[in-house]
């Protein structure tokens, strides 16, 4: 074999492999440009300025060396508008398109579906760090999942809701100074979803804010997610370089995270043992564990579902309450509001629904600082965008199979043709009579929209309701603007600290 080998021509086969590789990109070139004429598509004139569109030393330098900027999406801004709401980043290996337009977003995640799937980053990083859970998942696996996550959220199984939320914002609020000295609410309220969640969705609370109980425990579970999901949102943004990128704490903080819910879904079942396996007023819990066949099936979807009910929610209150602290006059009018339709009552949904402002000033929270504030997804096929080729960038723009569409919410919700001036101040005034249609995605859209979109607002709209009725004033301690911290979910990066006084 080895004599065979020495025979052979190496520079006729070199050449060979070239001639090969050649027709090869030449065929799908042809191919490509025929799909894109047949579809009306042009090439994109709004490229970003890449240095090195071959090997990408670039890119490597810009995520590898320098690292994620504290200033990443206000970064994104300046892009967009130096590029306009879509623009290319092409290099020979792959071809990335940016974009923060409502009809590509709407073709997307709901008029293209099938032609895109979750990102290959996202899936191997979010896969690693936090199992293979539904927000991974594609195809039959995905809808699977999804159909076992419905029954739990119907608007039926809402009863229970209202007395689970009083109880857990009462032990909320019992770690809450009254008389002015200074609380950060940003762990506060990931103790308090995660409390509520756990009870709603599996029977069973965590209780990481019951003073009788020590909270080390739970701490440490919360310090080892934020960091693995700190250091997933580092390893997603290294791309085809994530493989090189090792974290030991983040691996040992993993292994902590599963054994906690190991030991979560083990108390779960011990408290549930000898119930009836099929009812019709299952949880989350008893779904999951009757749909899968394994022990890591079942924590896995679990992990991604409790995480995702707890962060999305943890973040939007936090989120709503730094900028209400700097708004004292928006935080007056909003307990005005709430003690006018409910006084000093327990509130119930249809009268939370009522409360216009209170809706105001969450739609501006979540327009504001969205929890997911950007995403993507993969071309599983030749497809097409419908913005984005031409000069004008008005034109459809081909994408061949593997290209990654990067869209991004934060940026999309300051478009002062749909949001009006001071589109970066916090003006819940101007939801008045706005409806903004696919411009407004604080919960994505189309058959991957948040499942439990309904649960979030319920519970949000509650425990905003109980502390402007508890709390006369609200004034922030941090002079500092907001900045982001880099994670699954967005929230402030120096917290939340304010200062409460009572009625």
């Amino acid at each position: 074999m080895l004599s065979l080998l020495a025979r052979l021509n190496w520079p006729f086969l070199v050449l060979w492999a070239v001639v090969v590789l050649s027709g090869v990109c030449i065929d799908r070139y042809r191919r490509s440009r025929k799909f894109g004429k047949l579809r009306g598509c042009q090439t994109s004139h709004k490229q970003a300025r890449v240095r090195d569109p071959f090997i990408g030393l670039d890119f490597i330098h810009e995520r590898v060396i320098r690292g994620l900027s504290g200033r990443r999406l206000l970064d994104c801004i300046e892009k967009f508008k130096q590029y306009g709401s879509t623009y290319s980043v092409d290099r020979l290996t792959y071809q990335v398109v940016q974009t923060c337009d409502p009809q590509n977003l709407k073709q997307v995640l709901a008029t293209r579906f099938d032609d895109f799937k979750m990102p290959s980053s996202r899936v191997s990083v979010m896969g690693e760090l936090l199992g293979s859970g539904i927000f991974i998942l594609d195809g039959d696996m995905w809808s699977h999942a999804r159909s076992i996550l419905r029954p739990p959220l119907a608007k039926h199984k809402m009863d229970c809701l209202p007395s689970i939320l009083e109880y857990h914002v009462q032990q909320f609020l019992s770690h809450l100074p009254r008389h002015g000295e200074e609380v950060d609410l940003q762990p506060l309220f990931f103790e308090l979803t995660m409390d509520i969640a756990t009870e709603f969705l599996m029977g069973y609370s965590s209780n990481m804010l019951d003073p009788s109980r020590k909270r080390e425990k739970e701490q440490q579970f919360f310090d080892d997610y934020m960091l693995c999901s700190e250091e997933a949102i580092k390893k997603m943004s290294y791309g085809p370089l994530r493989f090189f990128r090792f974290n030991l704490a983040a691996t040992k903080a993993k292994k902590r995270v599963f054994k906690y819910m190991d030991e979560y879904i083990q108390e779960c079942f011990e408290r549930q043992r000898g119930t009836d396996e099929m009812t019709d007023q299952q949880n989350a819990f008893q779904e999951i564990a009757s749909a899968v066949t394994n022990h890591r099936s079942l924590r896995d979807q679990l992990l991604h579902f409790l995480l995702a009910s707890r962060d999305t929610t943890a973040s939007l209150l936090s989120n709503l309450f730094f900028v209400l602290a700097k708004h004292p006059k928006t935080y007056a009018r909003l307990r005005s509001e709430v003690l006018s339709k409910v006084a000093y009552e327990n509130p119930t949904f249809n009268e939370l629904r009522d409360i216009e402002y209170l809706r105001w000033c969450v739609n501006e929270s979540l327009r504001l600082h969205p929890v997911i504030p950007s995403n993507g997804r993969e071309a599983t096929r030749d497809t097409t965008l419908p913005r984005g080729g031409g000069a004008d960038g008005k034109s459809p723009l081909f994408l061949r199979k593997g290209a990654v569409v990067l869209y991004n919410v934060f940026s999309m919700h300051r478009d002062p043709a749909i949001f009006g001036d001071r589109v970066e101040e916090f003006v819940p005034e101007r939801w008045n009579g706005l409806r903004p249609g696919w411009s407004f995605l604080p919960f994505s859209g189309g058959p991957r929209v948040c499942v439990g979109q309904h649960f979030a607002l319920l519970e949000t709209y509650y425990v905003v309701a109980r502390i402007v009725q508890t709390f006369e004033r609200l004034e922030s301690r941090d002079p500092r603007e907001w900045m982001e911290l880099p994670g699954l979910a967005m929230t402030c990066r120096n917290g939340n600290k304010v200062s409460l006084f009572q009625a």
